[in-house]
């Protein structure tokens, strides 16, 4: 469970009643931890500096399974948690076991549209437990504290926490479609005379944000964009700044994909992230070019095929995706808890 982780309290919760609760009920007796060899002691705490290298080494090690993905992990965390506007040391808890990490969960809030996502990883054993609750319970108690009206968690189709999240109070809201392009030959692409498709270049930042909250603001968990938000992501390690395509016309832009990389079994898998359209130039047929133009673009780097998520319940995207080659691979199910 991840778009995009005793009963002693940490010296940065002291005086937090948030997790004191929580703490004092994953902690036997010390006596018994005196007696007792296999005895083990949990914490929830909040991040602090000392907790950046383990942590992105365990997050590397519990999503990946072959060094190469697990380096690639470790450094996209390590680049979220440097993000603008974030700051880990509030916004994330650490679940410790015996002094070393056994999970994390990281709070994301988004105050514009009163939501928080909760991203969390635990060790193997730990998946679906009542440890694994309480930590998710924790994240529960800062997302409210941040103000959020509803907090929401995404899981895939291989994982047994559902009816955990189900017992601590979420349901299911949306499910999403995990689809794979692999198709040897690219999609054509038929620009029509009054448009022309466009590299992104660091100059137009501005332009990516602007279209990018014109295509999706008032969309189901869409948080509008700042400019330094967007300048930041397309820097990160995942991004290439020549898979990222403007449609534009004399007025300016009027659709755009964003594409990216991602680890697959230790290759290396093309994303589609974010394609929109102005919504003022909808139902033109347009969607199909700039998606043709990402998938091109992605293509030239060689990639073991190039993947997306979409909304289930979006027929008409579907249907373009399906047409250009898109297969469904998978489904990711978006949990919701209402405070």
């Amino acid at each position: 469970m991840t778009v995009g982780y005793s009963a002693t309290i940490g010296p940065l919760c002291q005086d937090s009643t948030i997790l004191a609760n929580y703490n004092q009920s994953l902690v036997s007796n010390k006596s018994t931890a005196q007696n007792n060899p296999e005895y083990t002691q949990l914490e929830i705490r909040y991040f602090n500096d000392n907790d950046r290298e383990p942590l992105l080494e365990f997050a590397g090690t519990v999503q990946a399974d072959n060094p190469k993905d697990s380096q690639s992990r470790s450094q996209q965390l390590g680049e979220v948690l440097r993000q603008p506007g974030f700051t880990p040391e509030t916004s994330c808890l650490i679940l410790e076991e015996n002094d070393s990490i056994a999970g994390y969960c990281i709070v994301f809030s988004e105050k514009l549209i009163q939501r928080a996502v909760l991203a969390v990883d635990v060790q193997t054993d730990l998946e679906a437990s009542e440890t694994e609750s309480k930590l998710i319970r924790s994240g529960l108690e800062l997302a409210k504290n941040e103000g959020a009206g509803v907090a929401h968690i995404c899981l895939g189709s291989q994982t047994p926490r559902a009816s955990m999240l189900e017992d601590v109070g979420f349901h299911k809201i949306r499910t999403y479609l995990h689809m794979l392009w692999n198709d040897e030959t690219p999609p054509l692409m038929k620009i029509p005379p009054e448009y022309s498709v466009n590299i992104f270049t660091p100059q137009d930042t501005q332009k990516l944000t602007d279209i990018q909250n014109a295509a999706f603001t008032g969309s189901w968990g869409f948080c509008p964009n700042t400019t330094e938000e967007i300048e930041y992501r397309t820097n990160m390690s995942n991004t290439r700044h020549e898979c990222i395509v403007f449609l534009e016309d004399e007025t300016g832009v009027v659709g755009y994909c964003w594409g990216c990389l991602g680890p697959n079994e230790g290759r290396t898998r093309g994303i589609i992230s974010m394609i929109g359209i102005n919504p003022r130039y909808r139902g033109k047929g347009l969607s199909q070019i700039i998606l043709a133009a990402g998938i091109n673009k992605l293509n030239e780097l060689a990639l073991d095929g190039i993947s997306l998520h979409v909304d289930s319940s979006n027929t008409p995207a579907i249907k373009l995706y399906k047409s250009i080659g898109f297969h469904e691979l998978d489904k990711l199910y978006w949990y919701e808890y209402t405070f």
